[in-house]
């Protein structure tokens, strides 16, 4: 073993793993249901657990001293907990094979990372650039560790909430010693940023309005911790490196980062729906809430379960969290967050930002990441209070109202279409304000980030020309929303619009037109539509929203350049022409492409589909076409679909999602080949 003294960075990374190994040792011996094992079952504590506790904390607790002192027999500690840990939690496997096994696999990856991963020395190197602040000094001497103990203590905390162990006074105190420590380790890094820039301390008042003082004040403080670690492990973060670490092997390969994101983010997220505390009765199994999952994830909009009776307001709350994570997209949401808390992205990570939003200019990804996320909250804040003033005139409890308002409002920007209602918005059919509300925050998320900005610089007075882009997205959308309002009434005018007054009519026919593309939301019944509506309503679901916006589908912009092709290709002319601009023929192969994927992904899901479920075509059609276009709309089918159509559905969502050209480019995108055929010619049609 080499004699050179172990760098202090390290050393206290060591002391922090450590410290996370008794930590989730403890939590894991209280949560774990075993009743015939020696745990005992959820939140109690035995005495061979009580003894099993004592003797991880005093281990940890003496090979961190050892470690913070540079001993080198500190790095067998984690090897020695290890071994306490398979040896208690082996045996409660049979009777709680998650939690258990979810303790073996963090102490395993930990021993790992000690003995085969490098040590922690900083990041230099890669930030020489950056000015040497004392905030930045304190990242470079404390990061890894604080970043370990940030997660450990965010991660106890998500755990007594999700496994409803909050009255186990072991956990409490855990929970609280890993919080209190958090604040002092990372106390003197909060004061250097609020000397540098005081007006991050709004962060930190902001904390105020998420603490529920009417509790008692264990939980009151409790959560008080927990939402400064989080605004303490976003400065940390930013200052970090934060990019570098997570994404430097996919910075060339920008489609698979974002396949990467949304797929942590959906795993993630079924993880913690299948918590006990996110169902109002038993627990979820792991595919509905992986379901439910990627559905919010992917902003779709499809469940297999009634979100209002079914999800818990912790359940209900996950949700919402997911589906604005995946209206804003995980690269956008990061890199406003690195400007605002003062972070600078490497320049490959600029440059994948910029592919991922279809950027041209250097530079520009930045100010559209900051306009998208404060866009959005503005927008989706507008329309809460406005649908939870209407609600509160309905009868509806100010808190209640509030929370409707937000769900619903976040929910139609974003298109996804989970309702805290039972049937939808049927119930508001008649209601002019909240149809209004939620058909503009739809059309709004729709149009695209790039449209919005245009818009806004008009709107201040910028007299800009519009470009192709923006006037192709806006009189695509005004076409299909009109167009698709008159097909609408014109069918359905005696069938699910009958009985009601002919504005409430045109008003629920111009909501549907607008919702079929990717909104997800309904106000009528779709399981009595006719079939013609139905043919209609899958093509209005193909099509979808514009590139750049919340919405799925193919995306107007693909419609209108393969309509430009075709008199182009007829007449024989070289270029594609769209009002007035010659197309480049990349974009017309590109826009080929993306819909004979997307139509070839669609054929296939529902051949799998009809040889697995004895369903009606018109509603398997419907509700893959629905899935891979995450619209979120059924003909009622949804509920009655087993664990092959379930995960036909998983799939289809997280491939519409991403974009049919974003997987192909992430399974293995090439630059183009030198090498040149000779041209054959073949006869077709």
């Amino acid at each position: 073993m080499s004699s050179t003294p172990v760098p202090r960075p390290t050393r206290r990374l060591q002391a922090a793993r450590l410290v996370g190994l008794a930590a989730v040792g403890v939590l894991g011996m209280i949560v774990t249901d075993s009743p015939l094992g020696h745990f005992g079952g959820s939140s109690q504590v035995t005495l061979l657990g009580t003894i099993y506790a004592a003797v991880l904390v005093a281990l940890s607790g003496l090979f961190s001293l050892a470690a913070l002192q540079g001993r080198r027999w500190a790095s067998w500690g984690s090897l020695i907990l290890l071994s306490l840990n398979v040896g208690a939690f082996l045996p409660a496997m049979i009777h709680d094979f998650p939690v258990a096994g979810a303790v073996m696999l963090w102490s395993g990856v930990h021993v790992a990372n000690e003995f085969f991963v490098a040590d922690a020395r900083g990041h230099r190197a890669r930030r020489q650039e950056q000015k040497v602040t004392p905030d930045f000094v304190w990242v470079q001497r404390y990061g890894a560790a604080a970043r370990h103990i940030l997660a450990v203590s965010l991660i106890a905390n998500l755990s007594i909430v999700g496994f409803e162990i909050a009255n186990s006074r072991v956990a409490d105190l855990t929970c609280l010693l890993l919080g209190l420590g958090v604040v002092v380790l990372t106390g003197p890094f909060m004061l250097a940023v609020l000397r540098q820039k005081p007006r991050h301390l709004i962060w930190l008042a902001l904390l105020l309005l998420g603490v529920p003082w009417g509790t008692s004040a264990l939980n009151a403080g409790l959560v008080a911790l927990s939402l400064y670690q989080i605004v303490v492990f976003a400065f940390v973060l930013a200052r970090g490196p934060l990019f570098d670490d997570l994404v430097q092997s996919f910075l060339h390969r920008p489609a698979l980062l974002l396949l990467s994101t949304f797929g942590t983010m959906a795993a993630t997220g079924a993880l913690v729906l299948s918590f006990p505390a996110s169902a109002r009765g038993e627990p979820l199994s792991f595919l509905d809430a992986l379901f439910t999952a990627t559905s919010a994830a992917c902003i779709t909009g499809l469940a297999v379960l009634d979100t209002a009776t079914t999800f818990s307001p912790f359940g209900q709350g996950v949700i919402l969290i997911l589906i604005q994570l995946g209206g804003l997209g995980i690269m956008v949401l990061s890199t406003f967050a690195t400007i605002l808390l003062g972070g600078r992205l490497a320049l490959r990570s600029e440059q994948a930002l910029e592919e991922i939003l279809d950027i041209q200019s250097p530079g520009a990804a930045y100010k559209l990441a900051s306009f998208i996320v404060v866009a959005t909250l503005a927008l989706e804040a507008l329309g809460a209070g406005i649908l939870a003033l209407r609600f509160s005139q309905h009868g509806m409890p100010l808190l209640d109202a509030t929370w409707f308002g937000v769900f619903h409002a976040v929910g139609a920007f974003c298109h996804a279409g989970f309702s805290l209602w039972p049937d939808s918005l049927i119930s508001q059919q008649e209601d002019p304000v909240v149809l209004g509300t939620i058909m503009a925050l739809v059309v709004v998320g729709s149009v695209g980030f790039s449209v919005l900005a245009a818009l806004w610089l008009r709107a201040r007075g910028v007299h800009r020309r519009f470009s192709l882009q923006t006037r192709v997205v806006l009189w695509m959308t005004l076409a299909l929303i009109v167009l698709g309002t008159l097909l609408y009434a014109l069918l359905e005018w005696d069938a699910t619009l009958a009985g009601m007054s002919t504005f409430d009519k045109w008003m629920n026919a111009a909501f549907q037109s607008i919702t079929l593309r990717s909104g997800g939301f309904n106000t009528v019944d779709f399981t009595g539509v006719e079939q013609a509506t139905i043919a209609v309503m899958m093509v209005w679901m193909f099509i979808g929203a514009a590139p750049g916006g919340t919405g799925g589908g193919i995306k107007v912009t693909t419609l209108a350049v393969l309509a430009a092709a075709l008199p182009a290709m007829l007449y024989n002319q070289p270029r594609a022409v769209l009002m007035r601009r010659a197309i480049p023929n990349e974009i017309v192969y590109r826009a080929a492409t993306i819909v004979t994927v997307a139509g070839l992904i669609t054929a296939i899901s529902v051949v799998i589909m009809l040889a697995t479920h004895n369903l009606p075509f018109s509603h398997v059609v419907f509700e893959v076409v629905s899935a891979v276009a995450t619209v979120g709309l059924s003909l009622g089918i949804t509920d009655d679909l087993h664990a092959i159509g379930k995960w036909v559905l998983i799939t289809l969502m997280f491939i519409g999602r991403v974009g049919p050209t974003s997987l192909a480019l992430a399974l293995g995108a090439q630059k183009a080949g030198r090498v040149t055929f000779p041209e054959g010619r073949l006869m077709v049609g």
